[in-house]
């Protein structure tokens, strides 16, 4: 992608001067005012008040500073607000559940598949029920490229147990499945995008002890909607989820419940109480209130 240009005037300038300061890089050129790097792109300002953004993520980055000129060069790509550009996507399920585990997936489409998962008109995901995400998953799952990691709630609560949090735990997830689904597609592939649930800067702090970490990463908020990857990652997702919660419902040999309501609580209850506490570990988050509830329910036992 060629460098995006923009002009900004001296107020704007001055700006971006303060906002870039902890992201200078040395610069021995009299006709700049700084040179700066960002996650994802390069920033070169001009004393003129010429602008260079360029890098994985120059779109976004001048999109702070010139919402206009930015809305004229996405047009060519976004088309009924849908980015049609191959790119990879990643989502997840479960982490809102006490019970059942958090499943990750990362997609990869080419532009074809873009066109073929905007004509399934799978609408508002919030609205789906699970038979619908069922259809829609076995309609896709063999098309597109994608990897998948489930995490049991066992190796969830031993993370929990070792210090992190479940931000922390997301991030190296989500590194995860990126990292393995760029490897499956064997090719350069310029936008990769998460749904963002914590700054950038926290993100890749939770990543700064892995080995290889996807660093060329977009965030944005509700990227389903413009992001066929995201939207099919969400589907896999979920169908993985499901599967899972199946295979529960008849090892346990009990109804089970989503969620984090008052209901679950008695559903986990039963369960301690049928195969003891200790099955908790296997079959629930225990960082989550629900287990104080659920402990207190035994004791009335």
């Amino acid at each position: 992608m060629e460098p995006i240009i923009i002009q900004v005037d001296n107020s704007t300038l001055e700006k971006m001067k303060k906002f870039y300061d902890s992201q200078m890089v040395p610069n021995d050129d009299a006709t700049l005012l700084f040179q700066a790097h960002a996650i994802g792109c390069d920033i070169i300002a001009k004393m003129d008040g010429t602008i260079e953004i360029s890098g994985q993520n120059a779109l976004r980055e001048a999109e702070h500073w010139s919402k206009k000129i930015i809305k004229e060069l996405t047009h060519p790509t976004v088309v009924d607000d849908v980015y049609n550009v191959h790119h990879i996507g990643s989502a997840e399920t479960g982490t809102s559940d006490y019970l059942g585990p958090i499943c990750f997936v990362s997609c990869y489409v080419t532009q074809d598949d873009i066109q073929y998962i905007k004509s399934l008109e799978i609408g508002d995901l919030s609205t789906l029920e699970n038979q619908d995400v069922i259809k829609y998953a076995k309609l896709i799952k063999d098309r597109l490229v994608y990897s998948l990691l489930i995490l049991d709630n066992s190796h969830y609560n031993k993370m929990i147990s070792d210090g992190l949090n479940q931000a922390n735990i997301k991030a190296r997830l989500f590194n995860q499945v990126t990292v393995n689904v760029m490897q499956k597609v064997k090719q350069n592939v310029e936008v990769k995008v998460i749904n963002q649930f914590v700054s950038p800067k926290t993100y890749f702090n939770y990543l700064k002890n892995e080995v290889i970490v996807v660093k060329d990463l977009m965030f944005e908020a509700n990227a389903e909607q413009k992001y066929m990857a995201i939207l099919a990652a969400e589907i896999l997702s979920r169908y993985a989820y499901l599967q899972y919660y199946a295979n529960m419902t008849k090892s346990l040999k009990m109804n089970l419940c989503r969620g984090t309501s008052t209901a679950v609580d008695t559903v986990a209850a039963k369960i301690a109480a049928k195969y003891g506490e200790k099955m908790l570990t296997k079959v629930a988050k225990l960082n989550f209130t629900n287990t104080k509830r659920v402990k207190a329910l035994l004791e009335d036992l």
